[in-house]
């Protein structure tokens, strides 16, 4: 009997520790406040739209609420919004934290009939008819395209340009970040140094020509294995060098073939 006790005593014990846990849930543990911070000031980011796009239901469990489908309704909604984080904070605040895409280049659709620009990790913003193309202050990426879909150009607004299997686009993202990251050449930065990007495919590599706003051209080669990132960050050294500072108008920075060291150098033309 006193075996039996201590068990339904257990039972009940857990009971009511379940009871507790789902009256707290729906209770107290439940969304009553939602919060946009972003750290940047930015026309796109409007706190109404970006909640009611999250789908955050007030008065729902804080506890199930699933951050990742937020993110993801939220990026959908609004293409001109990155999501860093949708957090929690117990008992009843979510926090949406979120930036603002900068579109820094555009490219062509493969009738020519549009351009669409992007922002660095190749999601496209905007899309307008060609025709309208010399109005853009962004970087101009030649020998990249975008298809348009069945149901017309703007469908692909809020879609990314898919990496995988491209050796061109994957070199124009490591291109974006190293950018960035390396060079302080992010957001307008970007598209005000570097006015245009170009590709030509050899055996067994691939040449990125990246015309500068003087005109000087850095030269990348995907034939060696040198990384994007320090190819560019080696030409953007020789570019801001004191030895090229009067012939920043034209030439071009690439690899020193002669040299037996991983070099740099400006160079009146190349081969």
């Amino acid at each position: 009997m006193r075996k039996s006790n201590v068990l339904i005593a257990i039972f009940i014990v857990i009971v009511l520790l379940v009871l507790t846990v789902v009256l707290l849930a729906c209770t107290v543990f439940v969304v009553r406040h939602v919060r946009v911070e972003s750290e940047v000031s930015s026309s796109w980011i409007k706190e109404d739209e970006i909640v009611s796009s999250g789908g955050i239901s007030i008065g729902k469990s804080i506890i199930t609420l699933n951050k990742d489908k937020v993110a993801t309704s939220i990026e959908e909604s609004n293409p001109h919004i990155k999501v860093i984080s949708v957090e929690r904070r117990f008992p009843n605040t979510v926090i949406i934290k979120v930036t603002d895409r900068f579109d820094i280049m555009h490219v062509r659709s493969a009738d020519g009939a549009y351009a669409a620009v992007l922002d660095a990790e190749l999601k496209i913003l905007a899309v307008i008819p060609a025709e309208q193309e010399d109005d853009l202050s962004t970087t101009f990426v030649s020998g990249v395209t975008f298809g348009v879909p069945e149901d017309g150009a703007a469908a692909s607004v809020g879609t990314f340009l898919e990496k995988e299997g491209d050796a061109k686009l994957t070199v124009l993202s490591e291109i974006a970040q190293a950018a960035e990251k390396y060079l302080d050449l992010a957001r307008a930065s970007f598209r005000t140094f570097f006015k245009k990007i170009e590709f030509a495919a050899y055996d067994g590599g691939m040449y990125t020509y990246i015309t500068t706003n003087t005109g000087v051209i850095f030269v990348l080669d995907t034939g060696i294995s040198t990384p994007v990132y320090e190819q560019l960050s080696r030409c953007k050294y020789v570019y801001d060098s004191t030895e090229v500072e009067l012939r920043k108008n034209y030439g071009y920075i690439a690899l020193d073939k002669d040299s037996d060291k991983v070099a740099y150098k400006w160079l009146e033309s190349i081969d």
